[in-house]
């Protein structure tokens, strides 16, 4: 019955203070809020794994060599079929490798899919199975048996009107009859958000030991600890190592759970990164709303009093102020259930088409739920419980003795007040400072020069099927034949191949110069792209030296940019000069017949353009190719006549990924672009908090003092000394928040640097902008209270009480 009555009594404390109820509840439900939203995102990255029974069970495996500094390597399809067997850890490993799928079947529109090959027990490590027709067999992955397939629920759905008439039927994958054996459950896309999936059969490059481009897993057998089978993995890569020396010396194993591989490294450091920066903001409310509740206990002192005279006990007034503070703390949390859930929707659309793991899905569950009434509890006793406490110690006597004339906050609380400011101010500097970082990265990375104007370029894909185009013969007369269709493009001002686009990465490999006397392990890596003759003067690329390709140039030749000069030919002529790529001793001499001007190929997070290498695309036709078109028209304009010449060369081959290259940098640069913002929003609410919170101090204090503002103004104090006298209270507590902000700041950027875009960690600008924008906010909040007291009435004041 008691608890019914403070909760009564609660309510209408609550209603006779709107504007001070209203501040805090909206200060927890942003605490609250951001909390919630980024556990509900990091859950779903971090913890929740994948959608299947004891998914925990599920490990990542690959290889390593440490000798050659690759943390991170596959593993060949020899070395799987050892580790399935000889392995004492797993129930079983499976394998799979990423694929692009043409598919096409005489009635619709050849489209571009996304598939895997995988072992045929794949589906069975898992525990999934197709909901129609059949899973593969261990006979369909014996080499020359007939192609199979296995659809995905949405290309059953979209392309066959979920028929089951398909069961049988047979299409071409990439140019492979393949007859259809089973369609998979809706929003069943393992392992790489697949559309479809072909069974693996060691042919080809797969019966090579040191052909390592699988990925593996398996599901740990019940009792094995993650490090029991690390231990026995590592026991093996060392056994096959010792058995095969000359392809296995030096590679380790490791394993790791399924999920870690997929969503670990840079996004998980980005999320955790987010976890400290919500903690910070809850920080941050909480020392806001116990400096207010501080502030009003002291306010209710004769009300306690009064209590207290007439017999609560001390346990009764706690429990009365923690009714309050946790009501509090609901309101708070229902206002921010409905932000999280807002502020979710959000950054899922921001991350729908960027390539995240299908697993991967932003959602409510009772873990989100049970967090919140954690940390909805937890915030209200914190903030709740020192002002409680506070008030249940008031004596009674001696305050309803003096009449309550003059309530102010004891030595002791105000200390605890301003303690709680220069904490808000300093864990919004080191928000804001990581905000800032991250806003400094986003413009970099937006605004990256690529070394060439953008402007008029579109770019697009093409994959051809190697059971058609196996010859390298048949792959130059198709690229032959296209280039002369797409320049033949009404609009059309030139067009060329390359195997990689810029700021799209590049392969890589050793290069020795002539004349060179470094030993093969030190000789340096660099970037090599293959392009066809008139790739440079479709980016409008300088030639500074030499000339480019001819369309008769085969494999003698290259053209390097100038950063290979500077670093390697620094007082050279490089023209003429002659190297050799890869590490066999038989290699053939390549002569650089030409320098251009650089064009970026590294990622905008690197702050150095890399050197390097072109060489004719002739010299190694790829089935995999990037078209790049230069003309005035809108790239949606292009999009269709260029598929439609492709389509006259080859109709079972679809073109993918045609857009203009300025929206290809744009969504390639979505990290820093959403992150960015995130920091932003956190670092927004950090300042409004701390200001609010500063804001609601100093006017406390000015309305409690206005008994001593008016006898020092009726003694001559003037109104300015009366501001300066207010201001500094503020002053002082903001320039110690700014120091403490600063030093945290300047060691959470160091754990941020490498999310950071050509920024460094104590970038001066961000740090400079930072202290400018938080002075000018707590200044400002200071100095509103500071005029009201400066304008006070003395003679008003002496009548007060």
């Amino acid at each position: 019955m008691s608890l019914l009555q403070d909760l009564r009594f609660a309510f209408r404390m609550m209603a006779r203070t709107p504007a001070f109820t209203s501040v805090i509840v909206l200060a927890l439900a942003l605490g609250i809020g951001a909390n919630t939203a980024v556990f509900t995102l990091a859950y779903a990255v971090l913890f929740r794994g994948l959608p299947f029974a004891d998914a925990h069970e599920i490990m990542h495996l690959e290889n390593n060599n440490l000798e050659r500094g690759r943390d991170s390597v596959g593993v060949s399809f020899p070395d799987y079929e050892d580790w399935r067997k000889l392995n004492r850890s797993f129930q079983d490993l499976a394998a799979f490798d990423g694929q692009i799928a043409n598919l096409s079947d005489g009635e619709f529109a050849a489209e571009r899919y996304s598939a895997s090959m995988l072992t045929a027990n794949t589906f069975r490590v898992i525990g999934q199975a197709p909901i129609r027709g059949r899973d593969f067999s261990e006979e369909d992955a014996i080499p020359g048996a007939p192609p199979v397939v296995i659809l995905g629920h949405g290309i059953w759905k979209s392309r066959y009107g979920q028929s089951d008439q398909v069961f049988g039927r047979v299409v071409r994958i990439n140019e492979v009859p393949t007859t259809i054996i089973g369609v998979m459950a809706e929003g069943m896309e393992f392992p790489s958000n697949d559309d479809l999936w072909l069974p693996m059969r060691r042919e080809g490059n797969l019966t090579t030991r040191s052909n390592r481009t699988l990925e593996v897993f398996g599901r740990l057998k019940e009792g094995v600890s993650l490090e029991e089978a690390r231990e026995d993995m590592s026991l093996l890569a060392a056994q096959l190592a010792e058995q095969y020396p000359d392809t296995n010396q030096g590679f380790g194993a490791v394993v790791k759970p399924y999920n870690e591989e997929f969503n670990g490294g840079p996004i998980r450091l980005v999320f955790l990164v987010m976890m400290g920066a919500v903690g910070f903001v809850l920080l941050i409310a909480c020392a806001n709303v116990a400096n207010l509740l501080l502030a009003r206990s002291t306010q209710r002192e004769r009300e306690v009093s009064i209590r207290c005279a007439l017999g609560a006990g001390r346990w009764r007034v706690i429990r009365q102020m923690l009714v309050e503070s946790v009501l509090l703390g609901l309101l708070g949390g229902a206002v921010g259930l409905f932000l999280a859930w807002v502020g979710v929707r959000v950054f899922e659309n921001a991350v729908s088409d960027v390539g995240k793991p299908y697993w991967i899905v932003f959602e409510m569950d009772v873990y989100i739920f049970l967090y919140l009434a954690a940390i909805c509890l937890l915030t209200a006793l914190l903030c709740g419980l020192v002002p409680a406490i506070k008030a249940s110690r008031t004596d009674p006597q001696s305050y309803l003795q003096e009449g309550g004339r003059s309530a102010m906050l004891g030595a002791g609380s105000r200390r605890l007040s301003s303690a709680l400011v220069v904490a808000q101010l300093a864990l919004a500097v080191i928000l804001l400072v990581g905000a800032g970082l991250m806003v400094r990265s986003l413009l970099n990375a937006s605004r990256i020069d690529a070394g060439f104007p953008t402007e008029g370029l579109m770019a697009f894909r093409i994959a051809l099927p190697e059971a058609k185009y196996e010859a390298p013969e048949t792959r130059l007369q198709f690229h032959d034949a296209l280039l002369e269709r797409l320049k033949a493009i009404p609009g059309v001002e030139a067009a060329a191949f390359t195997s990689n686009l810029p700021l799209g990465g590049s392969g890589d490999g050793p290069m020795e110069l002539e004349g060179s006397v470094l030993e093969p392990q030190d000789r340096p890596e660099v970037r090599q792209v293959w392009v066809s003759p008139d790739y440079f003067s479709v980016l409008d690329a300088r030639l500074l030296r030499g000339r480019t390709f001819k369309d008769a140039d085969d494999t003698d030749f290259v053209v390097v940019n100038d950063r290979f000069v500077e670093r390697y030919l620094p007082d050279e002529d490089p023209v003429g000069k002659r190297l050799r790529l890869g590490s066999a001793e038989d290699r053939p001499w390549l002569t650089v017949i030409g320098v251009t001007s650089w064009i970026r190929q590294n990622s905008p997070d690197d702050p150095q353009v890399d050197p390097v290498i072109y060489l004719p695309y002739r010299q190694r036709p790829f089935r995999f190719l990037s078209g790049l078109v230069r003309s005035p028209l809108e790239s949606g304009a292009l999009a269709g006549p260029i598929r439609a010449e492709v389509a006259t060369l080859d109709p079972n081959l679809p073109v993918y990924d045609a857009m203009s290259l300025q929206q290809q940098f744009y969504e390639n640069n979505w990290p820093w672009r959403v992150f960015g913002s995130v920091f932003s929003v956190f670092g927004l609410i950090a300042l409004f908090l701390s200001a609010i919170g500063l804001y609601a101090v100093i006017a406390y204090s000015v309305s409690r003092r206005t008994h001593e503002i008016g006898v020092r103004m009726a003694l001559g104090a003037s109104g300015r000394a009366i501001l300066r006298s207010v201001a500094s209270q503020g002053g002082r507590q903001l320039l110690l928040g700014l120091i403490l902000g600063i030093a945290g700041g300047l060691a959470v950027s160091r754990v941020m640097q490498s999310l950071l875009v050509q920024v460094s960690p104590t970038d001066p600008v961000t740090f400079t902008v930072v202290v400018l924008v938080l002075s000018a906010g707590s200044l400002a909040a200071c100095l509103l209270p500071a005029r009201r007291a400066s304008r006070i009435d003395p003679i008003r004041a002496l009548r007060v009480e």
